[in-house]
């Protein structure tokens, strides 16, 4: 059996080192309920079934400890029942994959006022769907927020799949493409705008406050 997921954290006491590095109430307790899954994931803490053998005469018996939350596990078959789950009723049209990204020097705003995430994916799918509407049609669009990068380290931004095209008001289908000038220059002017909405509500991280500071 493969190594559990915990391991990864638990090897060398990675995650309690980590943890007593951070400041204070500092760590969501979104993320403090998820490491505690995690751990708990493949022993009795989450609860087991009993096996034994059919055969009365014997009284071997097995006790198999449930790991709802590990994906190397039982989320490898929950990850591919969903994909095939969606496969099933997305369209069989040509798809254009768009990632949404933006200047380093939002993302401390972004990190100190996580519920702007949620404002970039609809501002994200309000391009597309801008975009669609001055050609007449709709397009079939999905978005998943990503907020780290390759290196592990903090970078929201957005991937977004679109269909490349669209049903006309006739029921009929349309191909477009969407190019990166007009998506870029579309999405920047409404993730500023919307920071310059919001500034004087926004709670601002202390980085940016002593390099304003320090400008001054």
């Amino acid at each position: 059996m493969s190594p559990r997921f915990s391991h990864v954290f638990q090897f060398g006491q990675r995650w309690l080192n980590w943890l007593n590095r951070q400041p204070p109430d500092s760590v969501r307790t979104v993320v403090m309920e998820t490491m505690v899954k995690i751990m708990a994931c493949g022993t009795s803490l989450m609860g087991w079934s009993i096996w034994r053998c059919p055969d009365p005469q014997c009284n071997s018996e097995k006790r198999v400890k449930f790991s709802r939350s590990c994906p190397p596990h039982c989320g490898v078959k929950a990850c591919l029942q969903w994909i095939n789950n969606t496969l099933a009723w997305l369209p069989e049209v040509p798809w254009q994959h768009i990632t949404f990204t933006m200047p380093c020097e939002y993302w401390p705003i972004i990190r100190a006022n996580r519920w702007l995430l949620g404002e970039m994916n609809r501002l994200a799918a309000d391009v597309i769907l801008t975009i669609c509407r001055d050609l007449n049609i709709t397009p079939g669009v999905f978005t998943a927020i990503h907020t780290w990068g390759r290196d592990q380290k903090w970078h929201p931004h957005i991937h977004f799949s679109t269909t490349a095209g669209g049903v006309t008001k006739k029921n009929t289908w349309r191909d477009i493409s969407f190019y990166r000038e007009n998506i870029m220059t579309m999405w920047r002017y409404r993730i500023t705008a919307l920071l310059r909405k919001h500034y004087y509500t926004l709670t601002i991280p202390d980085e940016l406050k002593a390099e304003g500071r320090s400008k001054a």
